[in-house]
């Protein structure tokens, strides 16, 4: 029998509604292609909400504590993903972890990912990070993240290196499990609460790691990061020094494509552009909120 595939993210008092774009859309892309599980670790969850995702055939699991006090969800999410896969990764051939309240599905993803041979036993990389086409240097925010999480030595080291974003990575399901261990234990204890993206970056850019990672830019079509090319708040700032070209919403059939017109398998940050976000409530059903945070999962 062959082995599914998993995606996996993690929520924190989300209702329903806050969900509909990524539970919907990863049920519209399951195929019967590379056919996925789809797994949402919880934490202050609703009943009613935990009964929709069941009829819309989510697996739920608790947040795993761990007894480790005051750790946020955007870093407890991966002791909690390693926790899951170290019991059932036979059952997988490819991991996809992402963000949740901000992340849905255009195409299946595992489409590609078997298109360039990743999964158990196949000879493609044991890892896919994905670009937010600009370096480190040329983002305020990340740059002052990876400062004041490693300091200016490691800085320094990493400030010209692309930034690979850690809400949106797939992989063979023994490399993604021991990731996520790792990304969860070199966070904890760091001087600031948001450490997990300058952590996932210093660790891919490093053995054992980088020999096996797949480091995609958005031109592949795979994942697009919106919060560093499309924010129309910043592109201003950003355009001059992206790495690759800008996407597009087309408007005649509501997608978010590549500057060749490929379509995106997996849209992120989707929030941060609100012409296309109020686009995205309204295929979904969503209440017409400000959803705009400063870090979501």
């Amino acid at each position: 029998m062959a082995k599914r595939n998993l995606i996996i993210g993690a929520t924190q008092n989300y209702d329903i509604d806050k969900l509909k774009p990524w539970v919907l859309s990863a049920k519209e892309v399951n195929t019967d292609t590379n056919t996925f599980d789809v797994v949402l670790c919880y934490s202050n969850t609703s009943e009613e909400t935990l009964n929709w995702l069941k009829e819309q055939g989510v697996i739920t699991i608790p947040m795993a504590m761990f007894n480790v006090n005051h750790i946020p969800i955007h870093v407890l999410r991966f002791m909690t993903i390693y926790d899951y896969l170290k019991s059932n990764y036979a059952k997988y051939n490819c991991v996809l972890t992402t963000d949740v309240k901000d992340v849905y599905f255009q195409k299946n993803p595992f489409d590609y990912l078997d298109s360039i041979n990743v999964g158990v036993g196949k000879s493609g990389p044991k890892l896919i990070a994905s670009s937010e086409s600009l370096r480190y240097k040329d983002e305020p925010w990340g740059d002052q993240n990876l400062k004041q999480t490693y300091g200016q030595y490691v800085y320094d080291l990493n400030k010209n290196n692309t930034i690979y974003n850690v809400g949106v990575f797939a992989g063979v399901p023994e490399y993604v499990k021991d990731l996520a261990f790792n990304i969860f234990t070199n966070s904890v204890g760091r001087p600031i609460p948001i450490v997990d993206q300058a952590v996932y970056n210093v660790l891919i850019q490093t053995q054992p790691y980088k020999d096996v990672v797949g480091f995609l830019p958005q031109s592949t079509g795979w994942a697009v990061q919106l919060g560093t090319t499309g924010d129309p708040t910043k592109m201003e700032y950003f355009r001059p020094n992206l790495l690759e070209s800008e996407p597009f919403f087309d408007y005649n059939d509501g997608l978010v494509k590549t500057f060749d017109r490929q379509v995106f398998h997996i849209v992120h940050q989707y929030d941060r552009v609100p012409d296309w976000k109020k686009l995205v409530q309204k295929k979904y059903g969503q209440d017409d909120e400000e959803q705009f945070f400063t870090y979501k999962v």
